[in-house]
């Protein structure tokens, strides 16, 4: 398939939970007491076209989920429960970030604006992270 392009501005993809959507894994539009959006995703709308994603709920995760930690694993990164290691959601995760990269390449994305402190997006080590990487998509933390 074709990538979509447009004219005016560059697309770059930035997290849904940034626009005040209360898909985070508690179910709140909240980080630390402090509402998302309005002005962590105003001046990335003014300069760019935005792709808004959320990957958990692409990997099939509900909102509210529990919440979840990246650990190296023999195997490569696993996540599993904060609460509960025996639960393992990597599939979930991987897929979510493989919904992910297959829209951004569609829409030539070439850069990302993740919410860092969170096992799919934080800028070292969530999944999603690492595969945008990979595949030559520069990943910022929403501002």
């Amino acid at each position: 398939m074709d990538p979509v392009t447009t004219v005016d501005k560059e697309t770059v993809l930035v997290s849904l939970c940034a626009f005040g959507v209360p898909c985070r894994y508690h179910g709140l539009y909240e980080k630390m007491g402090q509402r998302l959006y309005r002005t962590s995703t105003e001046k990335l709308r003014k300069d760019y076209n935005v792709l808004p994603l959320c990957r958990a709920i692409m990997g099939g995760l509900p909102t509210p989920r529990p919440g979840c930690v990246v650990e190296e694993s023999p195997e490569g990164l696993q996540v599993i429960g904060k609460d509960d290691s025996s639960i393992d959601y990597t599939d979930q995760y991987n897929k979510g970030a493989e919904e992910v990269l297959k829209m951004a390449q569609m829409f030539n994305v070439k850069k990302a604006y993740l919410l860092k402190d969170c096992p799919m997006c934080g800028k070292d080590y969530g999944i999603l992270a690492r595969l945008l990487k990979k595949n030559g998509i520069l990943v910022h933390n929403v501002p």
